[in-house]
């Protein structure tokens, strides 16, 4: 089953969804949608609008789109302070902490009358504790993505692999970048994304935790970090090049970097930049089998507005917005991952859309060991990132050793936590 087909069952069952949610009957309603990331999304979103708009004949969309989530966060405090905040937001996953420390987000449990709805909704086992904080969730994800190896199936066969037989794990990894022959390198690790996403995820992949359950000790100074600074440093000895991120996704899709870790949420646009100039293929980040996780990236659907009747109607957009048949939608117009268990198992949905492109089968093979994404706690977690963001780089460009490196991040990560 093609995209185009796939889309237009989407857009049929939109209309069997919109019949089966609560009716808002009342007129000249408008809700005030906050998104991001429009080179990705925009068309998807503009479908979701009409969807929605034409089984709620009464209700107008109204989209304001920023660039990225950091961008989104930095708007959400401005407008909670000028009382403007949006009826939903298409919230990063790094930020939903800091929603719901503010109480600037609404717990689903407010919203939802039945209970039993999010046990038949047909989300994965794993949806629901990716928005969560404490015991309450804050949103449904929407889109998610998992770190994820890109790599130039030609120039692997030229290092003398076979690209069917992509190594499974780090040192494998590492010992083939050596052996690549590229103008930009052999690897690429994107250490640089919002919130130290990839830097939570090698520990996490490695069985550890960043902070112990309570937020009264940190843990990431503890083997399986040291383990993920040891990655990191080998990465570096391989000769990946002092690049910035956007530098190496230009040279991958170049055809000049031989190896690319970052996030999953595009290889469908990496697939279209290369155009066919080589054969790309995608890799799971490696995971210690039975203890490693893995941190959702992406972005989680919240209700903004303190309006009991207009929560609702936000509630509802909700909803759709994360059905079957618009997850559907979603997946065919991104390489984000669904959420939804229903449409990656239902042959009508995307069951054969996933035969049909099996890189984006790869991180969502993944999905049953993906978890929320770890924030720190307290008004200094973005400092925090930036913190451990510099001590990364001193790692992978080899200026520091990594025991040196730990113990700074440990100590300087310490005195910006609460007390």
């Amino acid at each position: 089953m093609n995209i185009h087909s796939i889309a237009l069952i989407a857009t049929v069952a939109t209309g069997i969804v919109g019949s089966l949610l609560p009716s808002y009957a009342q007129a000249d309603t408008s809700l005030n949608i906050l998104y991001s990331n429009a080179y990705v999304n925009k068309v998807l979103m503009d479908e979701i609008k009409s969807s929605f708009e034409a089984t709620h004949p009464d209700v107008e969309i109204k989209y304001d789109v920023v660039k990225n989530y950091t961008e989104m966060t930095q708007l959400m405090l401005r407008s909670a302070l000028t009382g403007s905040l949006p009826d939903v937001g298409f919230q990063g996953l790094s930020f939903v902490r800091l929603m719901a420390d503010r109480d600037l987000a609404v717990p689903i449990s407010h919203l939802v009358s039945d209970q039993s709805y999010l046990d038949t909704a047909g989300y994965s086992p794993s949806a629901l504790s990716m928005a969560k904080i404490g015991d309450e969730s804050y949103g449904i994800p929407f889109e998610i993505s998992i770190p994820t190896i890109y790599y130039n199936a030609e120039l692997v066969r030229q290092a003398g692999v076979d690209p069917e037989k992509f190594p499974a794990d780090w040192e494998g990894i590492v010992e083939l970048a050596k052996k690549i022959n590229a103008p930009s390198g052999g690897i690429y690790f994107d250490y640089l994304p919002t919130g130290n996403w990839t830097f939570i995820a090698l520990v996490q992949s490695l069985g550890g935790k960043m902070m112990s359950p309570d937020e009264r000790e940190l843990l990431f100074g503890e083997k399986e970090g040291q383990q993920a600074l040891d990655i990191l440093r080998a990465i570096g000895q391989s000769g990946m090049k002092d690049m910035t991120r956007d530098q190496a996704k230009q040279a991958f899709v170049g055809g000049s970097l031989g190896i690319l870790i970052t996030s999953s949420s595009d290889i469908t646009l990496y697939t279209d930049q290369v155009a066919g100039r080589f054969d790309l293929k995608v890799a799971s980040f490696p995971v210690a089998e039975g203890v490693g996780t893995l941190p959702a990236g992406g972005n989680a659907a919240m209700v903004h507005t303190q309006d009991p009747k207009k929560q609702q109607l936000a509630w509802e957009f909700v909803r759709f917005s994360t059905s079957p048949e618009m997850q559907t939608l979603m997946a065919t117009k991104t390489a984000y991952m669904p959420v939804s268990e229903k449409a990656i198992n239902d042959d009508d949905l995307l069951g054969q859309f996933y035969d049909e492109h099996p890189n984006l089968l790869v991180p969502v093979k993944q999905l049953p060991i993906v978890t929320g994404w770890f924030s720190f706690p307290g008004e200094n977690s973005m400092e925090i990132t930036k913190v451990i963001e510099d001590k990364l780089r001193d790692v992978i460009i080899l200026q520091k050793d990594t025991n040196v490196v730990m113990d700074a991040m440990v100590s300087e990560v310490s005195e910006l936590l609460p007390n």
